[in-house]
């Protein structure tokens, strides 16, 4: 077959008139003597075709196909000979009795045959085998893995990966041929030689080492359920510099590097310097792939950052689109928690921000404002003025989303970003463009209470001519929620009227709904008296619905006190909750019994407020890339939701049947071991009304070992808690992860301790032939480390809207300490530390210090778990000599208790 030029074919309807008709009558050319190798692989074209573009042949089609095409076997040209191993491939999930033609394709993987029949023979092979005939070609792979000849070997590698299915244990006996294949200088390096490449190909192509990349990326997966054994793989091969050559498999190292940094913290000091060395490749996929793994890293101090910096500013004046691209997407990444290191490369970002390609001008645009501080906001909203009418609407969401970002953190700029969401509303656009600017002007209402008259104005203009309904009808809701509030609630009722006079039908309802929550929420009888008599207007309007809120509206008017709750609920059912209530319902059938309402936890409106907040704000944080099966694993539902399903568990436990209802449990398990060790154990907290429930979690590592009896002795640093029962674990076997539970019982609240553990078990080994279990085990314990139980334990965060007025009213009950945070380098780092520690809100973006402050004050908001309220400022300064951070805490709350709790909370 030619490559050239000349044999381009350029119509596109070549095969206009391929059906399965058409093939199957042709087909009789493969039983042609002498066999015409172009005619046959023009009809192997057309037979590929079909099955690429959907075609289903039936199977007896399929196998008659299959075995004209083996004939073929018989001529040695090696277009036709590749041609025959696609095929074959692409009939072996539809033909029969594949088996008979292994011994011809087996003949062509032996050592001395041509270079171009080899590998795709071998590709061939294990698409023809079932699991019971793989020992057969065992030494057919294994050779074939340790080839020096690239195409042989990386062949062999890849169809490793199909056989690992259906055949893991004669695979994973491959192992030290395939780790021959990753750290050899020999293997898969020589391309081999071949008449085809100067005959047909016209050149003779190079050797990349992809052998290498396949191999380590098969060795992983035959490792992956082995934690200890990816680990000392990974230490290995970062050990040596140039074990590692070809670019892909660089990467691939690069990304389990970062994996197992993310399981085993305390490694980070030693694979830095190795992740700073790739930094400085030759290869751009491998320098960004490295610098992406080190923003990554938690907990990485800035001076390892600075090197991850410099390399990105460089990238970001490349010209290669997809090295810019990456390079900006990275510097987005670390800018959502560390933005005061990337302001080095805002004027190199800025000149990204007319780049051709517009998804590299979004990154730019939305990392600048991330970096942003407050001296650089109002030029940042006058560049963004400037370039709005150039780019797409999708484009202009994503700015919009950004800059609602930044209103979050810098609250006291809100003046100059609500210009430019008014600005948007007076312009041109599409409904989910104008539905972004109002989505965050509403945040901007209820996150910055200082600009609700200045926002609410703005969207009462709005829908004198807005041409969407449905935006209407949501800005009505608003200004039906948050008019009566406002200082001066009437002149918001002219708006709402004149939607009721010149809208349809659904903008009125809305409008009816809106003005009943000003008469209800009206302190003033005569602007009740006016709303009823506007709605006394609406009961002759055309709509049945206008007309049926319209006499509802005024029967909760006529009798506010009695009525009230029934349009304005204080308390909203938990939706998630109710979510996970109804399908349980539903799943078991029980329909004879009413589904009960009173089983849903209800939230007030501050609840409500403060999930919205954080999921606001984790909108604009990092999330780390873990492997797809941790990812899985540890899907994080909300608190709620969690908390009611571990009220299930423990009221299905006899000994925790009266404890009565969770008041707080853990969100995040605490590890008490590191993950690759053979026993992986977590810890969720339980917080009860006078008792505290610790649940152990634990994962058996090993295959050969069964835990029978499984318990923790767990002792209390002091007399505070004191335990009452303990309930073990049956038994624990590898993949199945099970709970220990140890209660203890306290009078005073809030106590604090270090619980000291040890694991205890009967050890039993499994016979891994067999699966069986031996009879007698033997006692044995396992360390584990300490668990802390401290103030954040009892304490849960809540949004505080106006935090200065909360402040003043909690001075009844305060205090103040001061400490030294001596292991911490930065105000960003220490407001990570102390909101982790009190678990409590952090407010008006607080936590976000500004680059350069001498002082840095950080706002925080929550209640205990009996429900005190309690605020807290947290002032910084860096202490003598760099030793740490000093901090000054404030705290301020409804019982002295609560102010306490949070006081010795950084101690």
């Amino acid at each position: 077959m030619s490559y050239s030029k000349k044999d381009d074919d350029t119509d596109e309807s070549v095969f206009a008139h391929v059906d399965q008709i058409t093939v199957m009558q042709e087909a009789r050319i493969f039983n042609q003597s002498p066999v015409s190798p172009k005619k046959c692989r023009a009809l192997l074209e057309k037979l590929a075709y079909l099955v690429y573009t959907g075609e289903k042949f039936q199977e007896a089609q399929a196998t008659e196909l299959f075995f004209g095409i083996t004939k073929l076997f018989q001529n040695k040209d090696p277009s036709l000979r590749q041609m025959v191993y696609i095929t074959i491939k692409l009939l072996s999930g539809t033909a029969q009795d594949l088996i008979m033609i292994t011994s011809s394709i087996m003949k062509d993987t032996a050592t001395d045959r041509e270079t171009v029949y080899r590998p795709n023979a071998i590709r061939a092979l294990v698409r023809v085998i079932d699991a019971n005939t793989v020992p057969a070609i065992e030494r057919i792979m294994t050779t074939a893995i340790v080839d020096t000849i690239s195409a042989a070997s990386a062949a062999a590698l890849v169809s490793s990966y199909h056989l690992f299915p259906i055949a893991k244990d004669i695979v994973s006996r491959w192992n030290n041929e395939i780790q021959e294949a990753v750290v050899s200088r020999t293997i898969g390096k020589q391309v081999g030689k071949s008449p085809f490449f100067t005959s047909s190909l016209g050149y003779k192509p190079s050797s990349s080492g992809i052998s290498q990349y396949h191999a380590l990326g098969l060795l992983y997966r035959i490792r992956r359920q082995d934690p200890v054994s990816i680990s000392k793989l990974i230490q290995l091969l970062c050990g040596k510099q140039g074990i590692v050559s070809n670019p892909h498999a660089l990467v691939m190292l690069i990304r389990y590097t970062g994996v197992l940094l993310q399981q085993s913290p305390h490694l980070t000091d030693s694979f830095v310097p190795i992740l700073h060395g790739w930094l400085k490749g030759k290869s751009d996929m491998v320098n960004l792939e490295a610098a992406r793994t080190l923003v990554r890293v938690k907990g990485l101090p800035e001076q390892f950052l600075q090197p991850v910096i410099n390399v990105l500013k460089i990238f970001l004046s490349s010209h290669r689109s997809a090295a810019r691209f990456s390079a900006i997407c990275t510097l987005s990444e670390l800018a959502m928690t560390r933005p005061h290191l990337v302001h080095s490369c805002n004027i190199d970002m800025e000149n990204l921000l007319t780049d051709p390609n517009r998804s590299i001008a979004s990154y730019a645009i939305t990392t600048l404002l991330k970096t942003g501080n407050e001296e650089s906001v109002d030029r940042l909203m006058q560049q963004i003025s400037g370039f709005m009418s150039d780019i797409s609407d999708s484009f202009k969401i994503v700015v919009v989303d950004a800059v609602r970002s930044l209103c979050l953190k810098f609250p006291n700029k809100y003046k100059a970003m609500l210009k430019f969401l008014s600005s948007i509303l007076d312009g041109e656009g599409t409904y989910d463009y104008k539905r972004s600017a109002v989505d965050a002007i509403y945040d901007l209402m209820k996150y910055i209470p200082q600009s609700k008259e200045k926002a609410l104005g703005e969207l009462a203009e709005f829908i004198e001519d807005c041409e969407y309904p449905k935006l209407a009808v949501r800005i009505l809701r608003i200004l039906g929620e948050e008019g009566p509030k406002a200082s001066h609630p009437t002149k918001y009722i002219r708006y709402i009227y004149n939607r009721i006079m010149l809208e349809n039908a659904i903008v009125r309802s809305a409008a009816v709904s809106a003005l009943t929550k000003f008469g209800t929420d009206a302190e003033n009888e005569a602007v009740r008296e006016s709303v009823k008599t506007i709605l006394s207007r609406c009961l002759d309007d055309a709509d049945d619905e206008v007309r049926d809120r319209t006499v509802l509206s005024l029967k909760v008017l006529d009798n506010v006190e009695t009525l009230t709750p029934v349009v304005d609920m204080k308390k909203i059912p938990s939706l998630s909750a109710l979510e996970s209530k109804l399908v349980d319902y539903l799943l078991n059938e029980k329909f004879d019994d009413a589904f009960d309402l009173n089983e849903v936890p209800v939230l007030t409106q501050d609840e409500i407020d403060a999930e919205n907040y954080k999921a606001k704000k984790a909108s604009t944080e990092a999330v780390p890339v873990e492997p797809e099966e941790e990812a899985a694993a540890e899907v994080v539902e909300k608190p709620e939701v969690l908390v009611d399903t571990y009220n299930k568990i423990f009221q299905s436990i006899p000994e925790f049947s009266n404890y009565g209802d969770i008041l707080k449990s853990s969100t995040t398990p605490v590890e008490l071991t590191e993950k690759e060790t053979e026993f992986v154990v977590k810890t969720i907290k339980h917080v009860f009304k006078d008792h505290l429930v610790v649940e152990f979690q634990l994962q058996n590592t090993l295959a050969e070992v069964v835990l029978e009896n499984v318990v923790v002795v767990s002792t209390p640093s002091n007399d505070d808690l004191v335990e009452d029962c303990v309930i073990p674990a049956p038994r624990a076997s590898q993949k199945e992860p099970v709970s220990i539970y140890v209660s203890f019982s306290f009078k005073e609240p809030y106590p604090t301790v270090t619980l000291n553990n040890v694991l205890k078990f009967t050890s039993k080994e499994v016979d891994l032939h067999t699966g069986e279990l031996e009879e007698e085990g033997y006692e044995d314990e396992y360390e584990i480390d300490d668990l802390e139980v401290d103030s954040g334990d009892y304490l849960i965060p809540v949004y505080e809207p106006d935090f200065s007025g909360a402040w003043e009213s909690l001075s009844s009950s305060e205090g103040s300490a001061v400490y030294v945070l001596s292991n911490v380098h930065d105000y960003f780092e220490t407001c990570e530390r102390v909101v982790e520690m009190l678990q409590l809100e952090p407010l008006e973006g607080s936590e976000h210090p500004m680059e350069g402050e001498r002082v840095h004050t950080l706002k925080l908001s929550g209640k205990t778990v009996t429900g005190d309220k309690v605020l807290a400022t947290v002032k910084m300064a860096r202490a003598k000599d760099n030793a740490g951070v000093a901090v000054k805490i404030t705290a301020h709350g409804e019982s002295q208790t609560a102010v306490d709790l949070v006081l010795s909370g950084v101690a």
